[in-house]
């Protein structure tokens, strides 16, 4: 009888043991496909948002494109402007073929004399000086307007201003050499650049490459104490312009 209850208890123990052993198991694979399903989930979901990050990084894209049109932004060009000065002794002349470059975010100009002439240059506010060496680089450090307009029928403008370094040597009959200095006027502390404020007005004709309608003018305004050497050779104002050679100036007209 003993034997009976004892076999009783152990296969009632074993079964428990069993039943316990199949609750675990099945537990598991529930939490096993819980967390399996959670990842898939989760995985989907950041798939979602990066095609809804990339979806918006387009957006914000095609929008900054058509903002820049709408406002009149869209403008380029780069090439050669020709000047032509005569010489200091007259009956000959010297040519300069100078380079610009500009777009939305920059503006840069480049001028040199490559001829050892000295050539006579007729400035608005300081007469006309005698340059016997010239050496000019303008690169815009802000663009602080940049507007476009219809010119007329055919033809779009845009101004550009803002300020600028200039790096310079300029050799000057009656005032020697000019080299930037530092705006506390002292002399022999001589500086890498002179700071003036600028103003650009480029014409587009509309007519293909460059040609006689279009236009390129570029106004430096330096003063006394940002730029003391640049103002000392051109007082406060002075305009780089001249015929436009291998250039090309592209302007869009208005979409408002």
């Amino acid at each position: 009888m003993q034997n009976q209850k004892s076999n009783y208890f152990k296969n009632k123990s074993s079964r428990n043991l069993i039943i316990l052993i199949i609750l675990i198991i099945f537990i598991f694979i529930g939490v096993t496909s819980f967390l399996f399903l959670s990842l898939n989930s989760s995985s989907e979901q950041i798939n979602k948002l990066d095609a809804e990050i990339d979806a918006l990084r387009l957006t914000s894209l095609e929008l900054k494109e058509r903002a820049e049109r709408v406002t009149n932004n869209f403008a380029s060009g780069g090439g050669t402007v020709v000047r032509i000065f005569e010489t200091k002794e007259l009956g000959d002349v010297v040519k300069f073929e100078d380079y610009f470059s500009f777009d939305r975010y920059h503006l840069s100009y480049r001028s040199e004399s490559k001829s050892e002439k000295a050539f006579n240059w007729d400035t608005k506010n300081r007469g006309r000086i005698v340059f016997d060496e010239f050496n000019f680089k303008l690169n815009a450090k802000t663009i602080d307007k940049y507007m476009s307009k219809p010119f007329d029928i055919n033809s779009n403008s845009i101004t550009m201003t803002g300020i600028a370094e200039v790096r310079f040597k300029f050799n000057v009959e009656s005032l020697g050499e000019l080299l930037p200095i530092s705006k506390t006027g002292d002399v022999s502390e001589q500086a890498e650049f002179e700071i003036v404020k600028y103003k650009l007005v480029a014409t587009d004709s509309g007519l293909g490459d460059a040609n006689k309608f279009d236009n390129f003018d570029l106004t430096i305004m330096p003063n006394s104490v940002e730029a003391p050497s640049l103002y000392k050779a051109f007082g406060e104002s002075e305009t780089l312009t001249g015929e436009l050679q291998f250039s090309e100036i592209t302007i869009e007209r208005s979409e408002r």
